[in-house]
């Protein structure tokens, strides 16, 4: 049986909670409860590889894969459909704040990582003929491609999303292709190629929503 709100309230009272933080300290708990879902996939990543013999690392990958594009798909969905949008209120919309509520470059710069970089090794490992360093232009052409179309799916119905779309997938490229071994490509492609679309939306004077029904 699970905790309701009362009980959670009493709870944190007897701990020495404020009664004014309390509301906040819920909304809170409820919003790193949600974090939490997050573990499901390094968890089953990690056992897998560890505990059976089915769960090679390519199925991984491939799962892993297939997670993101449902997840891009329902972002897509919860940002442009009104009814889905409704529904993700009703669902989560207390959870949120309103410097999350609008996660295009965010979303954008995940993907250039999850899809987009498996997308260059796969087609660099199976047809990359044209070296450049350890990588290969064959690789980085695919990875540009996967990348600016997905932002560009992103930021279809905005003012000049082409234009941001090709800077974030461009920028992502680069790093992929010219990232330094001495760091992780997992911690550059998505963190500079979304202050990389920052910039551009802010350089072309472009106004993403911010989705106030979401507060």
């Amino acid at each position: 049986m699970g905790i309701n709100r009362k009980q959670l309230s009493n709870a944190l009272r007897y701990i020495g909670v404020g009664v004014k933080r309390i509301p906040r300290v819920i909304k809170e708990l409820k919003r790193k409860g949600f974090h939490f879902f997050g573990l499901v996939i390094p968890i089953i990543y990690l056992l897998g590889l560890h505990y059976t013999t089915f769960f090679t690392t390519q199925v991984g990958v491939w799962i892993l894969g297939t997670i993101s594009l449902l997840y891009f798909i329902w972002e897509q969905m919860r940002l442009n459909i009104p009814a889905m949008q409704e529904f993700c209120v009703k669902m989560y919309g207390g959870m949120m704040r309103e410097k999350e509520k609008d996660r295009m470059n965010a979303v954008s710069s995940m993907l250039f990582l999850i899809i987009g970089d498996f997308t260059a090794a796969l087609v660099g490992i199976s047809y990359g003929r044209t070296k450049i360093g350890n990588k290969s232009l064959e690789g980085s052409i695919a990875m540009f491609s996967v990348c600016w179309l997905l932002s560009y799916i992103t930021f279809f119905n905005q003012n000049l999303g082409e234009h941001i779309s090709f800077w974030g997938a461009i920028s992502a490229t680069l790093i992929e292709l010219f990232n330094p071994s001495w760091i992780d490509d997992n911690l550059t492609i998505p963190i500079l190629s979304a202050i990389t679309m920052k910039y551009m939306t802010a350089r072309f004077g472009v106004d993403l929503p911010i989705y106030n029904n979401y507060v």
